[in-house]
């Protein structure tokens, strides 16, 4: 027991007065430390502040209330972020924020300048706007002498003359950043990206510059949002790099559910931006993609339309180009590939140089602009199609398999508006054949006889080409002339074919009697009666019914029956066919066979 409390007394012996003293200190300047910013109200200097970013941004700027920090450093957080667009831009902030926290440097204070060692943004907004003249919302200047006088506090004294100096380190968390651009005083929101995560180095604020800025981010949660898109690309692996005023990107995407995308992209200049880009895919869905692209619901084309706005003044400008590889493209229930497509993107239009697709043996190429300073935004485009295997397209359709073979090639001018209610505007010119095919279960002598009620329809015709003119306006695809030419004889049609797929042909099918003889009995007299005297029979048809589900019957007027170019023993002058050059009695006989009844 005395040996416990021996050890007691020179324990308290062994701890000196000083040490007391020094240990009393630290935990007041600790209790202080943490007290300050209770004690100290520097949110009345809230519009001081507010006024001393206003001189150096030029920019109308709003804080929510201020408290100061001591630990682990000295510093402020700020519970709210406005700095606004410049005059002549619409109301609204560059960049926001829902809080911001600061930490200070001592030393730049004492010399009346700030000077801070990191900023974090929460959960920011930089808003990019560019008009149709050419002018930005982000282009800080140097403040004019108007601007450079201190402007006084808000509790009547004078502002403190310190000036803001540069930020060592930006932190921005869950970051948006969006581009937009003015047409004719309209806001046309153009990207959205959100959930970034970034630290920014040697951000100098006087003068404010983009190309001083560095910065580092993953993209991994990442989503980017188009103009007029339902879906964003969701990014799910890549980084990119802002140094020198350079941007640099790789990623790998998801492109709204219609594809997996994998790139590069590149600003060579972030204060002047264009963007420069490689993509390629294994695959990408078309019908997806339309979904993600479309916006409203068919209901609104109901809607009067809107009379067309002026043309934007300013210059069109480049912001975009690049290339697209894709390996497959899928639109049930067909499949292409590859493709490839040169995009430049300007702040008036879109451009296609062109898009080059392998498809059924052949290549389909379509060069395509899209205006979007037109109301509703319109598009312009030429097709060429070359070599293309019409057996295997109909193949894939149950309804059109087997109907016809033969080469393809098309050539067609479309133009239409981006709207719910394309169909209506959609207009176009072109020409199209098929060379060297043939109609499975089509016989031009067996339609001839049906037609005539004098047999059944059957067999193949192969014919050399099927050619005709093409012109789109009303929903429908009217041609003036649709020409077969066959071995067998010969088809002509005039008519159109909806967009919902109905029918409506006029036309004739022309034969000769050889081609009648030998189709069943009554053909084999027909053809015998006819040799010598008849050339060529012409049947009138009409084509009705849908492409699904097709419809022949017999066309106005009676069948015609051309007589030979010359008679035998001629002297080698031929007379032209006219009602007055009628066959003998048994042609007349046949004749009165094809009359309707």
């Amino acid at each position: 027991m005395a040996t416990t409390s021996a050890a007691s007394e020179a324990g308290r012996r062994g701890f000196p007065r000083w040490a007391k003293i020094v240990l009393g200190l630290v935990v007041f300047l600790l209790v202080l430390v943490v007290a300050l910013p209770y004690i100290l109200n520097v949110d009345r200097y809230r519009d001081s502040i507010a006024s001393e970013i206003e001189k150096q941004t030029g920019r109308h700027v709003t804080l929510g209330k201020i408290r100061v920090t001591f630990l682990p450093g000295v510093g402020l957080i700020v519970e709210d972020l406005h700095i606004g667009n410049p005059p002549g831009f619409p109301q609204g902030d560059v960049v926001s924020a829902g809080a911001i926290r600061v930490n200070l440097a001592i030393g730049p204070l004492l010399h009346s300048t700030i000077h801070l060692n990191s900023l974090e943004l929460v959960s920011p907004k930089v808003t990019l706007v560019t008009d149709d003249r050419g002018k930005n919302n982000y282009t800080f200047t140097s403040p004019t002498p108007a601007q450079e006088t201190p402007p006084k506090a808000a509790n009547g004294g004078a502002s403190s003359g310190g000036s803001l100096d540069r930020i060592d380190s930006l932190l921005l968390t869950g970051a948006e950043v969006s581009l937009e651009t003015i047409v004719r005083g309209k806001v046309e929101p153009s990207v959205d990206v959100k959930g970034i995560n970034v630290t920014m180095h040697n951000f100098v604020i006087s003068p404010m510059t983009l190309r001083d800025w560095q910065a580092d981010s993953k993209l991994s949660g990442v989503t980017l949002a188009l103009g007029g898109w339902s879906a964003p690309i969701a990014f799910r692996l890549g980084q990119f790099r802002l140094a020198g005023g350079k941007l640099d990107a790789q990623f790998v995407a998801d492109l709204a559910k219609a594809s997996d995308i994998k790139g590069t992209l590149s600003v060579p200049d972030i204060e002047q931006p264009q963007v420069n880009f490689e993509m390629s895919a294994s695959e990408l869905d078309i019908d997806k993609l339309m979904a993600a692209v479309g916006g409203e619901s068919s209901g609104s084309s109901a809607a009067p339309a809107k009379p067309a706005d002026p043309p934007p003044s300013g210059p069109s400008k480049l912001v975009a180009r690049g290339h697209i590889n894709v390996e497959k493209i899928t639109t049930k229930p067909y499949a292409v590939g590859p493709a490839n497509v040169e995009i430049r993107v300007y702040t008036d239009r879109a451009e296609l140089w062109p898009i080059s697709i392998g498809m059924y043996g052949g290549t389909l190429q379509i060069s395509s602009r899209v205006d979007r300073a037109a109301n509703p935004p319109s598009f312009s485009a030429t097709v060429q199609m070359r070599n293309l295997d019409v057996a295997k397209v109909l193949d894939v359709s149950p309804a059109a398999r087997g109907k016809m073979g033969g080469m393809g090639e098309l050539n067609l001018n479309l133009l239409g508006g981006l709207s719910d209610a394309w169909k209506k505007s959609l207009s176009g010119t072109g020409k199209f054949a098929v060379r060297n095919g043939h109609l499975p279960g089509v016989n031009l002598a067996g339609a001839a006889q049906s037609v005539a009620k004098m047999g059944g329809v059957g067999g193949d015709t192969p014919f050399t080409v099927l050619e005709g003119d093409i012109n789109i306006a009303g929903q429908r695809v009217t041609s003036k002339q649709i020409h077969l030419d066959s071995s067998v004889g010969t088809v002509d049609l005039r008519g159109s074919v909806g967009l919902d797929g109905s029918l409506d042909y006029q036309g004739q099918v022309s034969v000769n009697p050889g081609a009648i003889a030998g189709s069943g009995a009554i053909g084999s007299i027909v053809g015998g009666l006819l040799s010598s005297h008849v050339s060529k029979i012409t049947v009138p048809i009409a084509l009705g019914g849908t492409i699904d589900s097709p419809k022949v019957q017999p066309g106005k007027g009676v069948p015609s029956f051309a007589a030979p170019s010359s008679a035998p023993g001629a002297t080698g002058t031929s007379a032209p066919a006219s009602p007055a050059a009628a066959p003998e009695n048994p042609v007349d006989t046949i004749k009165n066979l094809f009359k309707k009844h």
